[in-house]
């Protein structure tokens, strides 16, 4: 495990999928980060690489070629390589392998960076293509898990305690529907207001609830019971995605930016196709991160 640490936070990240796997806030004690309990869900922070979400039949054709790969891609499962590590910053990275190429065609070395700077990280991925003449194509994304409060609504069933999402700036964005197998349905996204929303565990009935974003987009994870907020801002990362667990009620909340998508119900398979696919070309590095700032109010 590697530690950073200052007066405000101490952020625990694992060599396994380079995973934050706890932000606690020194003052109050509080976790910030979703303990991974396998009742629930079993991890706390993973990594997206190299693939968001899922492929239709978990499969995807490349240069006529099938394979197969799971959502959300394996560097979730596979240890990291911690290539520097001081107080306050630590970078790991992961590099293609005999197995990976079983399953995903491609030379890539894929960097992972952690800033911890007063009360906000900054997580940086870089994305490179070691390739002399071959083409890269990936997605990556985040998806941290938040604690939050929870309590028993009048049926007796477990509830959020007044958890709320906002996002800024306020107004309308393109919201895209899920499928029971992961997969968005394009067709019928359309554009709705966000702003301030109280959630409930019913909005995740159909899973994530997904929006377009632009470079200017930040959302706030609020948490009056705990004195808690989580502010993120995405970079180079045109998606949002907002998810916990349904049926079953878990007392946490991802938010997740994501430079990629998973596939529509009509795609074709075809992976150079696939919306939101990112082109690496021969020697080139791609950039994309994000910030998270941690405020505890009156406690």
């Amino acid at each position: 495990m590697i530690i950073l640490e200052n007066k405000e936070l101490m952020v625990t990240i694992s060599e396994m999928g380079a995973e934050i796997q706890s932000i606690i806030h020194k003052d109050s004690g509080h976790e910030f980060i979703w303990q991974a309990d396998p009742k629930h869900w079993n991890r706390s922070s993973p990594v997206l690489f190299p693939n968001v979400g899922t492929f239709k039949d978990n499969s995807y054709t490349y240069q006529g070629m099938e394979y197969q790969l799971g959502r959300h891609g394996f560097a979730r499962d596979l240890e990291f390589t911690v290539q520097n590590v001081l107080s306050h910053s630590a970078s790991f990275y992961l590099k293609n392998s005999a197995e990976t190429l079983q399953y995903y065609p491609f030379e890539f070395s894929l960097q992972i960076s952690y800033i911890l700077f007063y009360n906000q990280i900054t997580v940086s991925y870089e994305v490179l293509n070691p390739s002399e003449k071959h083409d890269l194509y990936y997605s990556i994304g985040a998806h941290p898990a938040f604690n939050v409060a929870h309590r028993r609504n009048i049926r007796g069933q477990e509830e959020f305690d007044q958890v709320a999402i906002e996002i800024q700036p306020e107004g309308h964005y393109l919201r895209i529907p899920l499928n029971r197998k992961g997969l968005t349905r394009q067709r019928r996204a359309k554009y709705e207001k966000a702003g301030y929303h109280e959630l409930k565990h019913l909005d995740f009935k159909q899973d994530a609830i997904i929006y377009q974003i632009g470079q200017q987009t930040s959302v706030t994870l609020h948490d009056p019971e705990n004195h808690a907020r989580v502010i993120l801002k995405p970079h180079q990362m045109e998606w949002l995605g907002i998810w916990s667990t349904y049926p079953t009620f878990s007392p946490f909340v991802c938010l997740e930016p994501w430079a990629g998508i998973a596939d529509d119900e009509a795609s074709d398979g075809n992976l150079v196709h696939k919306q939101g696919i990112r082109l690496a070309k021969p020697h080139e590095m791609m950039n994309h991160s994000y910030t998270m700032d941690f405020v505890m109010d009156e406690y």
